[in-house]
C-alpha cells in the first residue's frame, strides 16, 4: 500500500493573511503584538506620503537565522506555543504562528530587516508570486546576510524627528517591516481611523512600559506618541478584580455629587447613613464575595481564570434642573465626543481583543447593555424600577491574559472563542454593573425624595389646596351676593378646583392602569411558568377528541366513544382552573378601588391554586386578624399568584418532599401584614447575603441545563411595586438567619373608608 502525503496548495497563504484578516487595523494590530512579544519597549507604525511607503519598527531581540526558518516562515510553527513568558516576563500574545501573514492584507511587497544580538538579516518577499505558484512549498523568500543597523537600513526616510529617535533608541536590535504596494488606498479618513484604532489599543490610564508611535511625513515625536484619550473626570468608577480561586473584589467611587456647604444638612435630612458620609468623601464602597454569589443559580464550579477591570460611568448631558435637584458637580470638559471613548474593551497581555468596545463595530455593545436597557427603561430617580446603563455612557477596560485558557482566541484573532466560561464570564461583568447602578439609584433617590419634600412644585400645590378650603370657608359666611366681581372671583377658583381633581383623576385612571398591566404582566408568568403543562392539557385534549372521533368514524361504537368523552370532562375542569388564575383576574370588578376583605381574596386564591396543582401543595393558612381595607382587589391576587407561582417553581425543580406554603395576615399597630413562607430549599448563594436583590425588575436564579438564564425576574419586582403603592415595606431579613426555606413579610398601609 502506497502513502500519498499531503501538500498545500501556494493559495493559503492568502486565506490566512489577506482573506483571513479582515481589515487593515487588524492587520497593523497583529504585527505590534509580534512586537510587544520581541520585548520591544518602542514600536513605531511610520507611512510616508510621497513613496506610499509603510514602516513597521520595533528594538526588540530580534531573530536570528534559526528562529526565521523554523518559526518565521513555518506556517502554524510558532516558538510561542510553549513559551508562555518573553525573556523579559512578559506573556506571549500569539501562539498560532499565523500572524507573519498580516503582512499579506497589508502590501504586496515586503521587505524585513532583523537584527538580534549574534546576527543580522534582509528578509524579502513578493506576496504576489503565492497566486502563480502551485504549491507553497514551490514559493520562496529572499534571504540576506546584511551588516546594517536598523537607522542605516531605514536611511532615506523623509522624517527627520523619526531619524533622530532612530539613531537614538533603534541602533541596537530590533526589526524593521518595509511595505511597498499598499493594498489600501491611504487618505486621510484611513489615516485617522487607525490613529483612533492605535489608541484604543493599549489599556488607557496606565503606566505602559509599551510606547507606541504612528508618524506621518511631518509629524513631530511627541505628537506622534499613542496615548490613550480616555476622559478621566468620571461620575462613577468601578474597579474589580477576580482571583484565579474564584475570589471577587469590587470597589466602587462615587464621583458623581458635591453638596458644599449643605453637605451636613442633607446627610441628615435625606437620612443617608455615617458609611455614605465616608463615601462621599472619596471613601471606596468595597464588596467581596465569590463568583457564585454574583451569579444566581450557578452552584457548580466553573473557572475564567484571573481578571480585573476598570469602568467608569459617564453623563452624556447635565440638565440645570437635574443638578440643582441632585447636587451634581459641573462638566469641566464637554462629553460631546464621548461615543469614540465609549465600550468596555477586553485586553490580553496588555494588547486590545478586537472587536469588544470599539464604537462603530458589531461588538461594541457586547454585554448586550441596549437590550438590558430597554427590558427596564426605568429612569434612575423611579422608586421601584431599576435603573440601567446605556452602552453610550460606560467605558472601561477588562484585563485578561493568555494564561486564561477558558477564553481563548478564535483563529481569526477577532474575538473569544462563545465558550460557556465566556458567557459567564459576560454575565459576572453585568452582575459587577449592577453594583454600580443600584448604588447610584439608592442616593438619586433618597436626593429625589429630599427634592420633593421640598419642591416648590409640592409646596404650590399645596398652598393652592389651602387657599381653596379656605375660599369655601368664606363662601359659607359671606353672603350670596351676586355680583360681576364675585361671580368673577368663583370663577376662578372653580377652575383651580377643576384642574386639581383633573390631576387627581388622572393619577386614579393611572393607578388602575399600572393595575392592570401588572396583573396582564402576572398572567403572563403563570403561562410561562406553567407552559408545558398547559400544552400536555392540549395535548390530552386533542388525542383524546381524535379517539372518540375514531370510535365513532370507524368503528360505529357510540359506548366506547362516550367512555372516551367522559375522560374529556376532568381536562375541561383543569382548563377551567387555569382560566380562574389567569383570565378571571383581570375582572372588570376588580379592577376598582372599593373596601374590600384580604383575607377572602387570599383564601379564593389558594382555592384556585389548589386545584390547579391538584392538592400536591399543603396550604396552611391563618388569618390572625380580619382586614378590611379600600383597595383595589387584583393587587392583593397579583401578589399571591406570584409568591405561588416562584413556590411551585422551586418545589419542583429541587423534589421538595411534601412541599408547604404558610400564610399568615393580621396587623400590627398602624400597619397590616401578610407573612409568606414556604419550605423549599432557600435562597441561593448570590442573594442569600443580599435577600433584597430579588426585589429588582429582571434578577432570577432560574437556568436551564445550558447555565443560561430563562426566568423572567418580575414577579417579585411586582409585588414590591405593589407594596410601594400601598405605602408599605418587604421584609427578607429572615432568609439571612435560616439554612432553608423561603420568608417574605409585607407591610403595608391601609385606609379602612
Amino acid at each position: 500500500m502506497s502513502k500519498v502525503p499531503f501538500n498545500v496548495s501556494a493559495k493559503t497563504a492568502r486565506l490566512i493573511g489577506r482573506e483571513n484578516v479582515s481589515n487593515l487595523e487588524g492587520a497593523l494590530i497583529e504585527l505590534i503584538k509580534n512586537t510587544y512579544d520581541a520585548d520591544a519597549k518602542k514600536c513605531v507604525v511610520y507611512y510616508e506620503d510621497v513613496t506610499g511607503r509603510l514602516f513597521i519598527i520595533d528594538n526588540g531581540i530580534g531573530m536570528n537565522k534559526n528562529i526565521l526558518i523554523n518559526n518565521w516562515m513555518t506556517i502554524g510553527n510558532s516558538n510561542k506555543k510553549n513559551n508562555v513568558y518573553t525573556k523579559a516576563g512578559r506573556v506571549n500574545t500569539g501562539e498560532k504562528g499565523i500572524g507573519r501573514f498580516a503582512l499579506d492584507r497589508i502590501s504586496g511587497k515586503c521587505k524585513m530587516l532583523t537584527v538580534s544580538a549574534d546576527e543580522r538579516f534582509e528578509w524579502i518577499v513578493d506576496w504576489e508570486s503565492f497566486d502563480s505558484s502551485e504549491l507553497i512549498t514551490d514559493t520562496f523568500a529572499e534571504l540576506n546576510d546584511i551588516s546594517k543597523s536598523i537607522p542605516e537600513f531605514l536611511y532615506d526616510i523623509e522624517n527627520e524627528y523619526l531619524r533622530n529617535m532612530l539613531i537614538n533608541d533603534f541602533s541596537g536590535t530590533g526589526t524593521c517591516f518595509v511595505l511597498e504596494n499598499l493594498r489600501d488606498q491611504w487618505n486621510d479618513a484611513l489615516i485617522e481611523r487607525i490613529r483612533n484604532s492605535l489608541q484604543k489599543l493599549l489599556p488607557p490610564m496606565e503606566n505602559n512600559y509599551f510606547d507606541l508611535f504612528f508618524y506621518l511625513q511631518d509629524t513631530e515625536t511627541g505628537i506622534a506618541k499613542i496615548v490613550s484619550n480616555l476622559m478621566n473626570e468620571y461620575d462613577y468608577k468601578l474597579h474589580f478584580k477576580v482571583d484565579d480561586m474564584g475570589n471577587c473584589n469590587l470597589q466602587i467611587h462615587r464621583n458623581e455629587f458635591y453638596f458644599g456647604t449643605q453637605f451636613e444638612k442633607i446627610m441628615k435630612r435625606a437620612l443617608f447613613s455615617g458609611e455614605d458620609r465616608d463615601y462621599f468623601n472619596d471613601r471606596l464602597i468595597t464588596i467581596n464575595g465569590s463568583v457564585n454569589d454574583f451569579l444566581p443559580g450557578i452552584e457548580e464550579e466553573f473557572n475564567v481564570g484571573p481578571f480585573s477591570g476598570d469602568i467608569y460611568f459617564y453623563k452624556l448631558v447635565l440638565q440645570a434642573e437635574n443638578q440643582e435637584k441632585y447636587f451634581y458637580k459641573t462638566f469641566i470638559s464637554k462629553r460631546t465626543n464621548f461615543k469614540e471613548l465609549s465600550g468596555i474593551k477586553i485586553y490580553r497581555d496588555d494588547f486590545l481583543v478586537r472587536p469588544y468596545g470599539v464604537y462603530g463595530t458589531t461588538g461594541y455593545d457586547w454585554l448586550d447593555l441596549s437590550t438590558r436597557k430597554a427590558e427596564s427603561p426605568a429612569g434612575v430617580a423611579h422608586r421601584s424600577g431599576n435603573w440601567r446603563v446605556q452602552a453610550n455612557q460606560i467605558c472601561g477596560q477588562i484585563k485578561i491574559s493568555r494564561l486564561n485558557d477558558n477564553l481563548p482566541d478564535k483563529s481569526s484573532r477577532e474575538g473569544i472563542v462563545e465558550t460557556k466560561e465566556f458567557k459567564l464570564f459576560r454575565e459576572l461583568i453585568l452582575s459587577f454593573i449592577d453594583k454600580l447602578e443600584a448604588d447610584r439609584q439608592y442616593v438619586i433617590r433618597k436626593l429625589d425624595k429630599l427634592y420633593k419634600e421640598t419642591a416648590k412644585g409640592e409646596q404650590a400645590l399645596q398652598i393652592v389646596k389651602e387657599e381653596l378650603d379656605k375660599y369655601k370657608e368664606q363662601r359659607k359666611k359671606k353672603d350670596n351676593r351676586n355680583t360681576a366681581n364675585s361671580r368673577e372671583e368663583e370663577q376662578r377658583y372653580e377652575n383651580f378646583h377643576k384642574a386639581i381633581s383633573y390631576q387627581e383623576e388622572r393619577i386614579q385612571d393611572l393607578q388602575e392602569e399600572m393595575g392592570l398591566l401588572r396583573t396582564l404582566a402576572t398572567t403572563g408568568i403563570v403561562v410561562n411558568t406553567y407552559i408545558h403543562e398547559i400544552k400536555a392539557l392540549t395535548t390530552q385534549l386533542n388525542v383524546g377528541v381524535k379517539e372518540a372521533y375514531a370510535c365513532l368514524d370507524e368503528d360505529n361504537d357510540i359506548i366506547a366513544a362516550k367512555e372516551e368523552l367522559k375522560k374529556l370532562r376532568s381536562l375541561k375542569d383543569r382548563f377551567n382552573s387555569w382560566f380562574k388564575v389567569t383570565l378571571d383576574a383581570v375582572e372588570m370588578d376588580k379592577r376598582k378601588r372599593k373596601k374590600e376583605n384580604i383575607g377572602k381574596i387570599i383564601e379564593n386564591s389558594i382555592e384556585k391554586w389548589k386545584s390547579v396543582q391538584n392538592n400536591r401543595i399543603k396550604y396552611v393558612y391563618n388569618e390572625k386578624e380580619e382586614i378590611k381595607i379600600r383597595c383595589f382587589p387584583l393587587d392583593f391576587e397579583t401578589i399571591i399568584t406570584n409568591l405561588i407561582t416562584n413556590s411551585s417553581t422551586i418545589f419542583k425543580n429541587y423534589n421538595v418532599e411534601c412541599p408547604t406554603i404558610t400564610i399568615e395576615i393580621g396587623r400590627l399597630e398602624k400597619n397590616f401584614y401578610i407573612n409568606y413562607s414556604d419550605n423549599g430549599p432557600g435562597l441561593c448563594n448570590a442573594f442569600k447575603k443580599e435577600p433584597q436583590k430579588i426585589l429588582k425588575q429582571g434578577i432570577t436564579d432560574r437556568r436551564n441545563a445550558n447555565g443560561e438564564v430563562i426566568g423572567t425576574g418580575m414577579g417579585l419586582w411586582i409585588v414590591d411595586s405593589i407594596i410601594q403603592n400601598y405605602q408599605g415595606r418587604i421584609d427578607l431579613k429572615r432568609n439571612i438567619e435560616t439554612e432553608s426555606g423561603f420568608f417574605i413579610n409585607l407591610y403595608f398601609e391601609g385606609r379602612e373608608s
